[in-house]
């Protein structure tokens, strides 16, 4: 043991005193009396009490001295050795698993009363930041010195959905400063992927044990090409022993109807995938499965699945040579369904020169002449070879244009502000995308007929990825995605809004209105709702994590050094000054009446 406040042990020395007061001797006066046999009873009584009122005495001496020197050791603030005087980061893990029930009690709150714990050790002579981690890591507090502000950013921490990534940790695993100056304390109950990582300055404070659960950490539900539902999952386990189980799959929209029941028989660990196919008249739209079976966590016995209602894109063709757009799109209509040759209302045009009509989003092959999407249009270029200056554009990223001659290319000047996605070795434009006026045209710099591009594989290639990245469906929704990803916004067009309601909103959760094409991170299970230009799309957002659902922490090592918890020995010593300061005037009292 060691002290923060060694002078104060130099108290001691008013023992002495103490000590003097108790041995002092106060001489009696003497006076004459005429009536002896009064005093001779009270005489005789004192002497054969006076050994048990000196013994009395001194254990009342005792008592006080006791207290001083609990007081006094108090004030010179002690502290048991081996915890190491440096400011302190508590790290509390809120993420998922740390929702499952260890006995009466979450692990979350066994964590927070830990973190509560070593902020009261602290008494105000050490400093300690409060953080929470999942996803990211979030500050609740500065470095403070205070064990009220240390506890109150405690009590901030609430459970999140966000499965624990041990990449939120690099940046302090990485940072010699914190290593040298601070101690970081993560509270967690190791439920993670890659937990035997943690970087060498963080101390693990192992929170709960072993709990036995069931979980979903896999599932896909996805519209077949004969028009039936396929449903995928897998089942994991930290039961020691064989579980049976019911799975019941239901349609939000259809009420509580179990389109199926699944008996399971799950082992311990990771169960194999099982795959089923629904009846034909299995509708789109929000769908659960759900583990009926009561565990120590709840959130991973859900799957919330989405599939989207069919809703093509509609592509008009306004050219000379309509055969081969036509042919591209109707083999796509067939195929995924995502084009639908239409002629009338339109979301997309593809047209041929100089277009006419000007739509909202148009996509033009072989330009000339006068037009809102080019300044000006030359001769036609010697036959050429691209030069990509955006791999991974959606136009570009499912086509192959190693192979591809430009021919037809003219020499042309874009208008003020395109983005060009392809270029010839000169600098000239050949494939860019350019919008005005709120309308929007993806130009592409060929004769498709010169260069025989009809006949090419990737011709319908190209006007299937010029068509729906204007109509931003270049990307389809997954069926469910996990709490920190993020998700397309189907059908947002450049310039536009979307809004986005969240799952089991309240009366104080109002939809939120998003400019951009993608929308995350997803904080929370269940169902989002998308919607842009009067169409709806549901999103699934589930746990579907085997880290987080096996909860058998058992092999789990805590590494923590020690460090002080709860109340300090300065605290107790106080407790018991006081408490012996009221034995002895109990003691000081029956002395007085005895």
């Amino acid at each position: 043991m060691s002290f923060l406040s060694p002078a104060f042990l130099w108290a001691f020395l008013s023992l002495i005193p103490l000590a003097a007061i108790y041995f002092l001797k106060v001489r009696p006066r003497k006076k004459s009396t005429t009536a002896y046999f009064l005093w001779e009873k009270i005489f005789s009584e004192k002497r054969a009490t006076s050994l048990f009122n000196k013994l009395r005495d001194l254990l009342s001496l005792l008592l006080m001295f006791l207290a001083f020197c609990a007081v006094v050791f108090a004030l010179a603030n002690p502290e048991f050795k081996g915890d190491e005087r440096k400011d302190l980061l508590i790290l509390v893990d809120h993420s998922a698993s740390m929702a499952a029930k260890d006995g009466s009690a979450s692990r979350l709150e066994r964590a927070r009363d830990a973190a509560r714990e070593i902020a009261i050790a602290l008494n105000g002579n050490q400093r300690a930041a409060v953080a929470s981690v999942a996803r990211e890591i979030e500050f609740s507090s500065h470095l403070s010195v205070s064990p009220r502000e240390l506890i109150e950013a405690v009590d901030l921490i609430e459970p999140s959905d966000f499965p624990f990534s041990i990449d939120a940790l690099t940046s302090l695993g990485e940072d010699a400063h914190w290593s040298e100056d601070h101690r970081i304390l993560l509270l967690s109950d190791g439920n993670f992927e890659n937990a035997d990582e943690l970087p060498e300055n963080f101390e693990l404070i192992k929170i709960g044990k072993p709990a036995e659960n069931l979980g979903i950490v896999a599932a896909d539900m996805q519209r077949l090409p004969d028009g039936t539902l396929g449903f995928y999952f897998r089942i994991a386990s930290s039961f020691k022993e064989n579980v049976q189980a019911d799975l019941t799959l239901k349609n939000v929209e259809t009420g509580d109807r179990i389109w199926k029941l699944i008996p399971l028989d799950v082992i311990p660990g990771e169960n194999e995938s099982e795959i089923f196919n629904l009846e034909d008249d299995a509708p789109a739209g929000k769908w659960t499965a759900t583990i009926e079976f009561e565990d120590a966590f709840e959130k991973d016995n859900v799957a919330s699945l989405a599939v989207p209602p069919r809703r093509p894109v509609d592509v008009r063709v306004d050219a000379k040579d309509r055969y081969f757009y036509e042919t591209s799109i109707l083999s796509f209509e067939r195929g995924s369904g995502l084009l639908r040759l239409v002629t009338e209302d339109p979301e997309i045009v593809i047209e041929q020169g100089v277009g006419t009509r000007t739509p909202d989003l148009s996509v033009v092959f072989t330009p000339g002449g006068e037009s809102p999407w080019w300044k000006s249009v030359g001769e036609i270029e010697d036959a050429i070879a691209p030069r990509i200056l955006i791999e991974d554009h959606p136009v570009l990223r499912n086509l192959d244009l190693s192979g591809l001659v430009f021919v037809g290319a003219r020499k042309i000047e874009p208008i003020d502000g395109a983005l060009v996605l392809v270029e010839s070795e000169t600098g000239n434009p050949l494939i860019y995308r350019a919008s005005r006026d709120g309308k929007t045209a993806l130009v592409v710099n060929l004769d498709p007929i010169a260069s025989d591009f009809y006949f090419s594989a990737w011709f319908p290639v190209l006007v299937h990825g010029a068509a729906t990245h204007l109509a931003g469906r270049e990307e389809d929704l997954a069926p469910v995605y996990r709490p920190g990803d993020t998700a397309p916004v189907p059908g947002f067009k450049e310039g536009g809004t979307a809004t986005v309601t969240l799952p089991n909103p309240t009366e104080k959760d109002e939809p939120l209105e998003i400019s951009t094409a993608r929308f995350g991170p997803l904080e929370k299970l269940g169902f989002y709702e998308f919607q842009t230009d009067g169409a709806t799309w549901p999103v699934g957002s589930s746990l579907m994590t085997s880290a987080e659902s096996l909860l058998n922490n058992e092999a789990i090592i805590e590494t923590a050094k020690p460090v002080s918890r709860g109340h300090s020995p300065a605290y107790w010593l106080i407790v018991v000054a006081l408490l012996v300061l009221v034995a002895e005037s109990i003691l000081y009292h029956r002395r007085k009446v005895g």
